[in-house]
């Protein structure tokens, strides 16, 4: 499964500085450069088709937002401080 450290390293190194991206495009860039396994597919709630990394992404992005080294813009889009 990939783990939270790893994520936050693909949206730094892949994630173009003082630009509005999308959530969809971070879970794309995630997809792209992550390692991710059977695990990460599996859905985040029994009633709920989302994959776990995804839940994994955004803890990630809601984390790091409250330490302000990542933006939001309310509107799902995310820039890096």
């Amino acid at each position: 499964m990939i783990h939270s450290n790893e994520i936050w390293d693909i949206i730094q190194s892949k994630m173009p500085r003082r630009q509005w991206i999308s959530l969809e495009q971070i879970y794309d860039m995630v997809r792209k450069f992550g390692t991710l396994d059977d695990e990460d597919f599996k859905w985040q709630a029994p009633t709920s088709d989302v994959p776990k990394w995804k839940r994994n992404v955004r803890n990630v992005l809601q984390h790091k937002k409250l330490r302000s080294e990542i933006e939001w813009n309310k509107k799902a889009e995310y820039r890096l401080s």
